[in-house]
């Protein structure tokens, strides 16, 4: 995490209204991180990662699309297919 995305406890208690609006950040307390603060959006895209990642058939496409090997559709197709 960068140095600006970290506040001291006594910056987190004074700012916490301006600090939450941020997507995440660090807390230190003497100079070593003590703690974090990460937006709903952050956490959902995390445990949604999470599941991803632990999903055999989704690492199977993944790894196809790296290699190449997975079939590509043309965006239009799909719609076409979707509103059928």
């Amino acid at each position: 995490m960068k140095v600006e995305s970290t506040v001291n406890v006594t910056q987190a208690q004074q700012q916490l209204p301006r600090l939450i609006k941020r997507d995440s950040f660090a807390i230190s307390r003497h100079g070593k991180i003590v703690g974090f603060y990460l937006s709903k959006d952050r956490i959902e895209a995390l445990i949604e990662t999470m599941e991803l990642a632990g999903n055999p058939e989704f690492l199977k496409a993944l790894e196809e699309a790296k290699s190449g090997k997975a079939k590509r559709y043309p965006v239009e197709d799909l719609d076409e297919e979707m509103s059928a």
